[in-house]
């Protein structure tokens, strides 16, 4: 990966992770119609899109007198940086204590014991 990724705002994250979940582009009466319970406005929608486009994770085209907006990061490209930063910042980089404090915390059931032992697994037989 050459691209230096950013970590983004949670509010920036989630118009991104419905552009992702999109599947394709968007004009941006979907993002309206997608976060109308937050009430969100027109300019605070634009003003995120215009940081988004900054930042290099959109590109904005025209379709006739309609922006339309399509990602240029893809959301696997984003979890890996999310994933490391996280691990790096809090497990010091460590996948053993990550999976060590969760189940301190009694956070993990036997559903996913038995999923991270089927992943694990799948990952010894590549």
């Amino acid at each position: 990966m050459n691209k230096k990724i950013k970590k983004l705002p949670e509010t920036e994250l989630e118009l991104m992770l419905c552009l992702w979940d999109a599947g394709t582009s968007v004009q941006r009466s979907y993002f309206n119609t997608k976060f109308a319970d937050k009430g969100w406005s027109d300019s605070t929608i634009l003003t995120m899109l215009s940081r988004l486009a900054e930042k290099g994770f959109i590109t904005t085209a025209k379709n006739g007198n309609k922006n339309v907006y399509s990602p240029l990061i893809s959301k696997d490209e984003y979890m890996q940086v999310e994933n490391s930063s996280f691990l790096g910042r809090l497990h010091k980089g460590s996948v053993k204590h990550f999976v060590a404090s969760l189940a301190d915390a009694d956070s993990l059931t036997d559903s996913d014991i038995d999923e991270l032992e089927s992943l694990l697994k799948q990952l010894r037989e590549r």
